[in-house]
């Protein structure tokens, strides 16, 4: 009996949990999911009693679709960062074993090497390896045919570049390229190579220095500079010399993508830049350095006089990646979920930045396919279907914006922030997440900026989440969708809310306003209002949240709520999300609210709300015309009251006050600002300090934009 009581007491704690209990999904650290294995493993998310003790952990599998991705990640610890590039390796050592047409280069993962030339790819390939394979007696040989009849100089032989495509920009400063050399005869001249010097036992007997490069030109490209995937991509054109001999094919036809048509990388390409060109190298061995220059392509093409061979062609770099990319792949949860929070720890130095952003969805794919049918009618097909098509005819695949939502803006990295003096498990702390949910499916990007000294590193990331909604669906629209000034505007906010027995329901609707609303009218659940002073409405700085008392099982299926408030617009287009929570959830996790059909009453079926277009930036600037810092603690600051519309990044905001002879007095502390209402305020002290003599004053309000928007006025100050 007793072990029955005790496994009663169990399964209603798990049953709690699954309703209320604190659920996350941990990325990295101690106790997260492994960096680098959630690329290619199934993880999990943890479900937490109160005290942030774990109960269970529950498996999170991984889409077949949307393959995750790392380009120049350090994984080395339990966090990620940007990889540190040693200047005594050599970048461009090949795994020489490898027989593809394109040439892996170890030391940085999805690096290789390639021609510009298909037909003859792999043999180029294979005598490409010999001056990459770290043996100085081996060589990579190019024979030069003098054409008959011909001036000296003009003949044949192999015309295409060698093609060195990083996978990413990693930053580069020297190449080092030689013939072989001899241990006895050149010596001397191997002894004198710089760090990091070849071993001297390394090189053979017989000395071929006079067979150097002397004609060469190095182009370098960065991530700006976007290719085919390869030289074979799309058709060929067959090149042959004067005899009609096959010389080789290149690439000519264009590779159709989501950026346009991609071609590959041409001999002297001009979407690279020359980093040293010459037709009168007079060194056999060329140590070329130059300033750190981040570098994703690199191209190798000799103008040949004569034989030429390349014992060795070396790379080296230093520093940080400038720019380091982590995918996951898509997440399956197994069932959708409601997203709480999202934060993180790590480290930005100055001069770093971190992007992290997320999508979430309802299939498994984002993407639709289609093709034609023998009616010349497009119709969808699926993925299997479309991979077996010939990819010179492949359509390219639609965004599945009806079940996945479009990449989020980049989360703003210090709010955030993991708070360390909050315990973990009250989520005290983090940003909410801003793609909607309740669904199945996530995916997760992360940037890393680094310059080439320093790096930014991050340590855990942490997704909040629910396994139990507040309710089925949620749609809701606001009313009116266009307003004609800039002035607070009466607004109606209808929520339908699809609700099941198994929902835990909700008390509470959040509405991002962007502004302070200036009132909350009227609350109404199903048409019969709700008594504002039992439930009072909490007006915050850039929303508001109402209460009511709560919705639950089916019982409230379709009632809808409404609530009438005010507030300003100031941006084209800006939408008023909307969540709804349980105000008895520890956690308060909120679930989005979809625009939809909410009500018959109204046409809109948004949550968007469009303004004016045009007109100035900075509006409604409210400067009193007299104020008295005497200290007897009444009117003793000038207050700058505006507002900003259609500022969609932050913009400096800068307040100057001059005298009447046009000197300046005072110059506040530069203020970054989006759209919004905004306070300054000056205590009326000069730049030494010292309170300002009494007499009347010129304030200048400048907003920093592409255009500079600038409001100026007269104020007094008395004593």
């Amino acid at each position: 009996m007793a072990g029955l009581l005790s496994f009663f007491v169990f399964a209603m704690l798990l049953s709690a949990a699954h309703v209320f209990g604190a659920t996350e999904y941990r990325l990295g650290g101690i106790s997260g999911n492994d960096w680098q294995a959630v690329l290619t493993e199934e993880s999990f998310f943890q479900i937490q009693d109160a005290d942030g003790q774990p109960l269970r952990q529950v498996p999170v599998r991984i889409s077949p679709f949307g393959a995750g991705a790392d380009t120049l990640v350090d994984f080395s610890g339990t966090a990620i960062q940007s990889r540190l590039i040693d200047p005594s390796v050599n970048i461009a050592r090949a795994d020489v074993d490898a027989s593809k047409t394109e040439i892996p280069l170890p030391y940085m993962p999805s690096s290789r090497v390639l021609t510009n030339s298909c037909g003859q790819a792999q043999l180029h390939a294979n005598t490409i390896k010999l001056m990459l394979d770290g043996d100085p007696a081996t060589a990579t040989f190019r024979t030069f045919v003098q054409r008959a009849g011909g001036r000296p100089g003009d003949g044949f032989t192999w015309r295409g570049a060698v093609v060195f495509d990083f996978g990413g920009a990693i930053p580069i400063n020297r190449i080092r390229f030689y013939p072989r050399l001899s241990q006895r005869e050149d010596r001397q001249l191997i002894e004198s190579l710089r760090e990091p010097a070849p071993d001297i036992e390394s090189f053979g007997e017989d000395s071929f220095l006079d067979n150097f490069l002397a004609w060469y030109e190095i182009r370098t490209g960065d991530n700006s500079a976007i290719f085919a995937p390869d030289p074979c991509s799309g058709t060929s054109t067959f090149l042959f010399d004067s005899s009609k001999r096959d010389i080789g094919t290149v690439a000519t036809s264009k590779r159709r993508t989501v950026l346009g048509d991609l071609r590959w990388v041409r001999s002297g390409d001009p979407l690279l830049t020359v980093l040293k060109t010459t037709r009168e190298n007079l060194d056999p061995v060329v140590d070329l350095r130059f300033p750190t220059r981040s570098t994703r392509w690199l191209t190798l093409r000799a103008f040949p006089l004569r034989d030429y061979e390349i014992a060795e062609f070396e790379i080296y770099g230093d520093g940080y990646v400038h720019e380091t990319t982590y995918l996951t792949p898509i997440l399956d949860f197994g069932q959708a979920v409601t997203w709480g929070k999202i934060r993180w720890q790590g480290d930005v130095p100055d001069g770093t930045r971190i992007e992290i952003r997320t999508r979430t969805g309802h299939t498994p794919d984002p993407l639709l396919y289609f093709a034609p049918n023998i009616n010349d009618e497009l119709v969808s097909i699926t993925r299997a279907q479309y991979d077996a098509i010939d990819i010179a005819v492949q359509l390219l695949p639609i965004y599945d914006a009806d079940n996945w939502s479009f990449w989020s803006s980049p989360y703003e990295f210090a709010a955030g922030l993991r708070n360390p003096d909050q315990p973990a498990h009250t989520w005290q702390d983090g940003s909410l997440l801003l793609s909607p949910g309740p669904s199945r499916y996530i995916q997760i990007a992360i940037k890393l900026f680094a310059d080439f000294h320093v790096a930014p590193r991050l340590d855990q990331l942490t997704l909040q989440l629910s396994e139990t909604l507040s309710a089925q669906a949620l749609v809701g629209e606001i009313w009116p969708i266009e307003v004609n000034s800039f002035e607070p505007t009466p607004f109606t906010y209808v929520v339908l809310p699809t609700l099941n027995d198994d929902n835990a329901g909700f008390d509470r609707l959040e509405i991002l306003t962007h502004v302070r609303a200036h009132a909350v009218r009227a609350v109404r659940i199903d048409g019969q209002p709700v008594d504002l002073d039992a439930f009072v409405p909490h007006l915050l700085d850039d929303r508001l949240i109402v209460s009511f008392p709560p919705l639950t099982g089916s019982a409230d299926n379709f009632k809808q709520v409404e609530v009438d408030f005010e507030v300003p617009v100031l941006r084209f287009g800006t939408e008023f999300s909307g969540w709804v929570f349980n105000s008895t959830d520890p956690d308060q996790i909120r679930q989005r609210i979809d625009p939809g059909n909410a009500t018959y009453r109204f046409a809109g079926d948004l949550l968007a709300v469009n303004t004016p277009v045009g007109g100035d930036l900075l509006v409604d600037v409210q400067v009193p015309e007299v104020f008295t810092p005497n200290g007897d603690g009444i009117n003793e600051v000038l207050t700058i009251t505006y507002k900003l519309r259609e500022v969609t990044v932050e913009r400096a905001v800068q307040v100057r006050i001059y005298d009447l002879a046009g000197r300046l007095v005072a110059h506040l502390p530069v203020f970054k600002a989006r759209s919004g209402v905004f306070i300054q305020e000056w205590n009326g002290r000069d730049e030494q300090d010292a309170l300002v003599q009494p007499g009347t004053y010129v304030y200048e309000l400048t907003l920093d934009s592409e255009e500079q928007h600038t409001q100026q006025g007269v104020f007094a100050v008395a004593y």
